[in-house]
């Protein structure tokens, strides 16, 4: 869990404490990076694009990191976070070195009947590039909207599907709530 920052009104009992000033203000420099950079890559991408090698030594420096933090030791964390901040810089230049591209978002839009906009995208990475671009546009990944086509299958006994494969092309224009049939036929 991320330190809180001292503060005299949210977090009294760290307000002047050398030791939660240090770690907390450690944390934000390396924060600031990390933010650069996943704006820059997406989240959660940057250590898949570079060596395996260079990948590991990231996710341990990240677990020393981590472990100071718990162990409330503020050298420890400065030490760690001025390692962080390096490693950053090292998948940012090796990922750059092997021809990667930062993340730009590739998007499929569309107004709902009610005009409302959506874009659809790959992934996570791609949805808060977007996102951020796009404010007032609800983004939805591939994941997401295959939970939401699951979901209704779920609800309507895997109609969806059913129709989608049937019929080819057949677009579902209007969904309405339908009560099981269970009655008897009268005949």
């Amino acid at each position: 869990m991320k330190p809180q920052r001292p503060d005299k009104i949210t977090a009294p009992d760290f307000f002047g404490d050398e030791n939660a000033e240090t770690i907390f203000h450690s944390i934000s420099a390396v924060d600031y990076v990390a933010q650069k950079m996943e704006s820059k890559w997406g989240c959660d991408r940057l250590s898949k694009l570079v060596s395996a090698d260079t990948a590991a030594k990231f996710g341990s420096a990240k677990a020393k990191l981590d472990r100071a933090i718990s162990e409330n030791d503020a050298q420890a964390v400065t030490k760690r976070a001025s390692v962080m901040q390096r490693g950053w810089e090292a998948l940012d230049k090796e990922a750059t070195a092997r021809g990667e591209r930062p993340v730009s978002a590739v998007a499929w839009t569309w107004r709902d009947d009610d005009a409302r906009a959506h874009a659809f995208v790959k992934d996570t990475a791609e949805a808060i590039a977007y996102g951020n671009d796009n404010p007032g546009v609800a983004v939805w990944t591939m994941a997401e909207v295959v939970r939401v086509v699951d979901a209704f299958n779920k609800q309507y006994e895997n109609l969806g599907n059913k129709a989608k494969i049937a019929f080819p092309g057949t677009e579902i224009v209007k969904i309405k709530n339908r009560k099981k049939l269970s009655d008897e036929i009268p005949f």
